[in-house]
């Protein structure tokens, strides 16, 4: 056979497949069938613009990122589809890390192992004219995508190492960032969809640890707009038990949540490295013979934050019961509130309060006073109070009832910079328990029994 003929051959086998495929197009659906979390990802853009898949490693979330963005560069949606959709021709970029895992990771979800053999999430026949890198072998630039309206979708290939400047200047619908970016280059994707109340699509495993993108979605500050959807290999229904007994073993351990559960891993930087399940108690009612006290931690535009704790003297282990956190109050607004959960027990607080302010000659402490809190600066040597946080969290002697969600928040969040320091965000609660840990203990009290008021007797020669 001459090589002519051979091409042609060749040519003709690959149309063949083309036409196969075409006819099989409804097939395209039914190959992407959705776990529970995938679906509420994508329902979820009903009312959220920006959407985090915080998942593990072969939980399915760049597929879920790219099946849901076929969806839009075509306008074709399944019969249990309940997310947003698009019925006109979008804007759209698709994202990873490095222009290679672009190609070999995202180009491949979307458009399969080449234009005509398909096997992506965009089905071949209606993919329309490509542009490609330069100096990138097969990397595609740019893809038109028919939409079941009229007219093409363009879907733009790229990666955070072309760094924010490629990020800059035009409008888009809709884009997908798989894997975790820079917050610079989010930040300038927020911008370009802002004008068209476009989407964004971030499919990540949090490797990074706990960063400023992950604190944008998971902190209690989070604004609204925004959707978390977690999932792990427990979520995953592909998963067998022998293939994740398998990944276990490859992974090093302080990868382990984030590989495994979607949860960001802190690894060293984490400044109690416990597991919540060693430091939780169910409520339970505190016995009488407990002796309680707070620790508050002063704010303004960061909260006011207050822990309460009962302490048994038996076994030397302090219960932490009540929270509260209130930012631009007033110190007689957060001393009214204080006293109205518990006014007679004792507090200590952040000796910063005894300050006096250069503009009244005033301290906190003596503001807190005046409105009937009195409290006892506490002792304030940082890295010493954790070690004893930290020695009573692992034998055994603090412990934490387990619906106080504020805490346990802040304790995961809890963590040391590459320089070692600890992260000045999101601590207030974690500071007030250390001065109640360094200080507090001494001046606990047990509840006061309720007295009768005295009367004085009737007496005959009282008119």
């Amino acid at each position: 056979m001459s090589l002519l003929n051979h091409k042609k051959r060749e040519h003709g086998l690959l149309l063949a497949k083309r036409q196969l495929l075409q006819q099989r197009e409804g097939e395209r659906v039914e190959v992407y069938h959705p776990y529970s979390k995938q679906r509420d990802f994508h329902t979820a853009g009903k009312q959220a613009r920006e959407r985090l898949f915080l998942a593990g490693n072969r939980c399915g979330k760049t597929l879920a990122g790219a099946y849901e963005m076929a969806c839009h560069l075509t306008g074709e949606y399944p019969n249990w589809w309940k997310g947003m959709r698009f019925e006109a021709p979008v804007q759209a970029w698709a994202a990873s890390v490095t222009t290679e895992a672009t190609r070999d990771i995202l180009q491949k979800t979307y458009i399969g192992e080449s234009r005509l053999l398909g096997g992506g999430t965009i089905a071949p026949h209606l993919l329309g004219r490509m542009t490609f890198k330069r100096g990138v072998a097969d990397a595609i630039d740019t893809v038109q995508v028919r939409h079941a309206s009229g007219g093409y979708s363009t879907l733009g290939f790229k990666s955070y190492d072309q760094g924010r400047e490629k990020f800059q200047g035009t409008v888009r619908h809709i884009i997908h960032l798989d894997e975790e970016p820079d917050i610079d280059i989010y930040e300038e994707c927020l911008l370009r969809t802002a004008t068209v109340d476009g989407h964004i699509l971030l499919t990540m495993t949090p490797l990074q640890g706990m960063t400023d993108l992950c604190e944008r979605f998971l902190s209690a500050e989070a604004e609204s707009g925004k959707a978390v959807i977690q999932a792990g290999w427990q979520d995953a229904p592909h998963l067998d038990e022998s293939t994740k007994n398998r990944l276990r073993k490859s992974l090093r351990p302080h990868e382990v949540k984030a590989r495994e559960e979607g949860i960001p891993s802190l690894g060293s930087g984490k400044v109690f490295p416990i597991e919540e399940s060693e430091i939780c108690v169910p409520r339970f009612e505190l016995p009488k013979t407990y002796r309680h006290v707070f620790g508050v931690d002063f704010g303004w535009t960061n909260p006011t934050a207050a822990v309460w704790g009962g302490y048994d003297d038996v076994t030397d282990t302090l219960y932490i019961y009540r929270v509260y956190q209130r930012a631009e109050l007033a110190p007689a607004e957060h001393a009214e509130a204080i006293r109205g959960l518990d006014g007679w027990i004792p507090g200590v607080c952040d000796p910063a309060g005894q300050s006096v302010s250069q503009a009244d000659g005033r301290c906190l402490m003596d503001m807190y006073a005046q409105h009937g809190l009195v409290l006892t600066p506490a002792e304030n040597s940082v890295e010493s109070g954790l070690m004893h946080m930290l020695e009573r969290l692992r034998d055994g002697r603090l412990k934490i009832f387990d619906d106080l969600a504020p805490w346990l928040e802040e304790f995961r969040l809890y963590r040391r910079d590459k320089k070692g320091k600890i992260v000045k965000r999101h601590d207030h609660l974690m500071d007030a328990t250390r001065y109640l840990v360094m200080s507090g203990l001494p001046l606990a009290q047990c509840q006061p029994s309720k007295q009768k008021k005295y009367r004085p007797k009737a007496d005959w020669r009282t008119v």
